[in-house]
């Protein structure tokens, strides 16, 4: 119990300091060109996922107040839904361009499907765990049906991008390519990240988690590094 309880420690220091440097970089990567859509939606992609982790961190941290949980959870979740939109943005910016990336036909969908995403969390509310709360642990479970609908629509989107930047990649020389290559390089650690704290949730291990937390902290800052590139 002792072990489980440090690693929960480790696991809610690791979330706080990720969601300190999503919001560098984000704020950064905004400020190197606040006109430029790329730059917009990788900093909207951080800053969700720095709010998300935020929100993360503050609700598994209360243990006197049970009520308030699961807003808190299905807030944190929204975020993150947000930022898998924001991600795919970044690709459809470098592959077509403003004007039709945010179009109706490009936007407009991905913007419908984060509100499906979103609001299914209010028809499949997830629950928390009493008896591990009970013992100082905040466990949340979300209804199975609804956790592979939400998560198969992020790990696909997820996947998408990833294959999405390796041919952007491929396309390009020189310099642009170099900085393609960090971009693509930085996603596709953020995905397994991603992936790892999923399974990490699933298999209710600590451990996995922080080490999914360690690497969306290398991706950011592999990604910034594309965007200092000159």
């Amino acid at each position: 119990m002792v072990i489980l309880d440090i690693l929960n420690l480790i696991k809610i220091i690791a979330t706080i300091t990720t969601t300190l440097i999503a919001v560098i970089i984000g704020i950064r990567v905004f400020l190197l060109n606040k006109n430029d859509w790329l730059n917009r939606w990788f900093a909207l992609f951080f800053i969700s996922s720095s709010i998300g982790f935020l929100i993360y961190s503050i609700y598994h941290l209360i243990l006197n107040n049970a009520e308030i949980i699961i807003p808190l959870m299905i807030t944190a979740q929204i975020f993150f839904n947000f930022n898998v939109i924001a991600l795919v943005m970044t690709v459809l910016i470098l592959e077509k361009y403003n004007k039709a990336a945010m179009s109706i036909r490009y936007f407009g969908t991905l913007i419908l499907l984060f509100l499906v995403m979103s609001i299914g969390y209010f028809f499949f509310i997830p629950t928390l765990d009493i008896t591990a709360y009970a013992e100082g642990i905040v466990d949340t479970n979300t209804p199975i049906g609804w956790l592979v609908v939400v998560n198969a629509l992020r790990i696909s989107l997820a996947i998408y991008v990833s294959a999405k930047y390796i041919l952007i990649a491929k396309k390009l020389e020189d310099d642009t390519k170099n900085k393609i290559n960090w971009f693509s390089v930085g996603v596709i650690v953020i995905i397994i990240g991603l992936f790892l704290n999923l399974a990490g949730g699933a298999l209710l291990s600590p451990i996995v988690e922080i080490l999914a937390l360690l690497m969306i902290d290398i991706g950011s800052i592999l990604i910034l590094k594309a965007f200092l590139l000159t």
